[in-house]
């Protein structure tokens, strides 16, 4: 299965320096209402951990989510043509849609400094930029979408 593809990571962290709090708070209810209103339950998304430590290209997790529950997790990565599986008992790992809606809250409440971009169609975040503690390396968390698919 072929996932809707997002622009490179890197595109979508340049957009996201430009937007201030205020616009923050705004795009995050737009988003919000927008995936609530789609009322997707079943999906498949992939996204990528971005991360300074491993600066090459990094696999995609695509995670299968059936009835508001991860269900399946596999890794693909560049130049092998099988994905990996996940291990079940790994899931809960693993987060849905809602759940990055939840990190993006849970950041916020913590003073973090947070930036994030939204799905014009879907409403929910393809770029989350989180930095709990600005004078420490290495807290950061930074995610971006690369694909998605309702089922």
């Amino acid at each position: 299965m072929q996932l809707a593809q997002y622009p490179s990571r890197f595109l979508v962290a340049s957009a996201l320096a430009a937007v201030g709090s205020a616009a923050a708070a705004d795009n995050y209810a737009e988003g919000l209402a927008q995936w609530q209103t789609a009322n997707l339950s079943t999906y498949e998304y992939s996204y990528q951990r971005v991360c300074e430590c491993h600066p090459e290209e990094s696999a995609d997790t695509i995670v299968t989510v059936r009835d508001d529950v991860v269900v399946g997790v596999r890794y693909a990565r560049p130049g092998f043509d099988e994905q990996v599986e996940l291990e079940p008992e790994k899931l809960s790992w693993y987060r849905t849609i809602d759940d990055l809606f939840s990190l993006v809250t849970t950041a916020e409440a913590s003073a973090a400094t947070v930036r994030v971009a939204y799905d014009p169609q879907w409403g929910f975040p393809v770029s989350i930029y989180i930095d709990y503690v600005t004078d420490l390396v290495g807290d950061e968390v930074e995610l971006a979408v690369t694909g998605f698919e309702p089922r």
